[in-house]
């Protein structure tokens, strides 16, 4: 059975953008917040079940971890910001420290630039940012089904 991903980052308090995605919330088997305002993730207290979060370099205030690994539908997920692994100027260490643990999947935030690619057979997902600090406010709607994955970036413009 396919399982629903919302994935959003670096809404750095632009917590009514947070509210226009309820409704992918509500179609989500879980919720995956890459950190930068963790502290917005009040406006979806109703889904506190559903989420999975990981902290960023400007949640000082927040104890919470930098990493999370899941698997769904028999694939391994790993969540970061992604601060620690230096993604603004190269992405390799954080390949190579997903291909230590089995990730077929890495979601990750910190750029602000939304994108869905492979390399070396993993999966990197950036939904990019919910706050006007990038060039689009955008999230990732993801689906796993049978071991397959699909990612689709979504513009916050196309939510009303």
């Amino acid at each position: 059975m396919a399982k629903y991903l919302t994935v959003f980052s670096d809404s750095h308090g632009a917590r009514s953008n947070l509210s226009r995605i309820v409704g992918d919330c509500f179609a989500s088997d879980k919720i995956v917040f890459l950190g930068d305002g963790l502290s917005d993730l009040i406006e979806l207290f109703e889904f506190e079940d559903k989420i999975i979060s990981v902290a960023g370099n400007c949640d000082f205030s927040v104890r919470s971890s930098k990493r999370a690994v899941f698997e769904l539908e028999g694939v391994k997920f790993l969540a970061v910001h992604g601060d620690e692994f230096g993604v603004k100027s190269s992405m390799e260490r954080l390949k190579e420290f997903a291909k230590s643990i089995g990730a077929g999947v890495v979601l990750y935030g910190h750029t602000h630039v939304a994108s869905v690619k492979e390399v070396d057979g993993i999966i990197f997902i950036n939904p990019g940012t919910l706050s006007r600090y990038g060039s689009a406010e955008t999230f990732a709607f993801v689906t796993v089904s049978n071991g397959e994955v699909k990612a689709k970036i979504i513009p916050l413009n196309a939510r009303k």
